[in-house]
């Protein structure tokens, strides 16, 4: 007769053995639920994007977003990474993108790549599409051992991208967006625009107010109030089931799209995303105001929300894919963002000790005389 208390020792084994598993499980869930909530601390929305100012919601801040396959393309560790040296920065005007242009420019001499450019002046910075013949305004070499474009990094009038296919064939793509409210502000004061108020209080303030009624007998003066919309192409009319899926469709077209109020934590995903060194990622601000200008105010959120629709769908959605990035980071992205910062500081105490010249001169130099540079440059060797 088989006695039983070998049954009850084997019911006892399993019994422990569930009960190991279900504690590593929750383990693990809280190991994850704590780096998600370090992340999650650290995103501070700009206040003047909530809810109450736009009609469409703000996702990202505090989101416990799960690991997708949309983006280990760019994320994932595990894959040979070989630093990229095809790229297209679709450059807006006032996010920071001179200076982003600068350290991409930086990085192209430094690795002897060849910048689709033009001569740049104050009357003409602007990279013209001829969309009928897909061809961009840029210096074209006229001989045969030409070895092709590798990256451009400029502003252009319109984002195309076939016109951009056939200039620089399998690069990535990437831009930088910032909110529509402070945008519009600063191209407001950029441009000087409605300088005849130049004795109000609040200029810009005054400016909204007179906007506002233009734009309600001519609807075309949108396009100037949402020109990241305009820029790729898109419907600024369109309503907002229209509007998501064609930011779906341009999503599936760039492989980032960084964030002006989180400069340095969009250059640790540019870094990621093109398999690239800290230090190719350092900066100098460039085209930096700090004459004061009066804040907005309630009034003036809500008359630019107004104003600004498709902007501001736009920066939403993409503000969310942002974080979403970042959560999906594959690495320690704290940390990665503490190594950028004190490899910033670094460069920066090594320019104030004068210890390269060449380096920090270049670190140094505007977009407009690195480009002039460039273009100075291959005018000599290529070809």
């Amino acid at each position: 007769m088989k006695s039983t208390p070998s049954k009850v020792t084997c019911g006892c084994s399993r019994t422990n053995m569930l009960i190991f598993v279900v504690g590593m499980v929750s383990l693990l869930s809280a190991l994850s639920w704590n780096n998600l909530t370090r992340i999650s601390r650290m995103i501070i929305l700009p206040n003047h994007l909530t809810d109450e100012h736009t009609n469409t919601n703000i996702s990202g801040k505090g989101q416990s977003y799960s690991k997708t396959s949309s983006y280990d393309d760019v994320t994932s560790s595990t894959r040979s990474c070989k630093p990229l040296t095809k790229f297209v920065f679709v450059k807006p005007e006032k996010t920071g993108g001179s200076t982003v242009s600068s350290l991409l420019l930086r990085f192209g001499m430094k690795n002897k790549l060849v910048a689709a450019l033009k001569k740049l002046t104050i009357e003409d910075y602007l990279i013209r599409l001829d969309k009928k013949n897909h061809r961009l305004g840029i210096l074209y070499y006229n001989c045969s051992d030409f070895p092709g474009y590798d990256y451009i990094c400029l502003h252009i009038d319109m984002y195309d991208r076939l016109s951009l296919k056939r200039i620089i064939p399998n690069a990535k793509y990437f831009t930088i967006v910032r909110s529509p409210y402070t945008h519009l502000k600063s191209r407001f004061y950029y441009s000087r625009r409605g300088m005849n108020l130049a004795m109000s209080p609040d200029p810009f303030a005054r400016y909204l107010s007179d906007l506002l009624e233009d734009i309600k007998v001519d609807k075309s003066l949108l396009h100037w109030t949402n020109s990241f919309s305009t820029r790729f192409g898109l419907d600024v009319y369109a309503n907002k089931t229209s509007s998501l899926a064609a930011l779906e469709r341009l999503n599936g077209e760039l492989d980032l799209v960084m964030l002006l109020e989180y400069f340095d934590e969009s250059l640790v995903l540019l870094k990621k995303t093109m398999c690239w060194n800290f230090e190719d990622v350092i900066y100098n601000s460039c085209k930096v105001h700090t004459k004061y200008q009066p804040p907005i105010n309630n009034q003036m959120r809500d008359i630019i929300t107004e104003l600004s629709p498709a902007d501001i769908r736009l920066y939403n959605f993409f503000n969310n894919t942002f974080w979403r990035r970042v959560a999906n980071y594959d690495s320690d992205f704290e940390a990665d963002l503490a190594k950028l910062r004190s490899v910033q500081n670094a460069a920066k105490v090594r320019c104030q000790k004068d210890r390269d010249r060449d380096f920090c001169h270049r670190l140094q130099s505007d977009v407009a005389e690195l480009n002039n540079k460039v273009y100075e440059e291959q005018m000599k060797w290529l070809c």
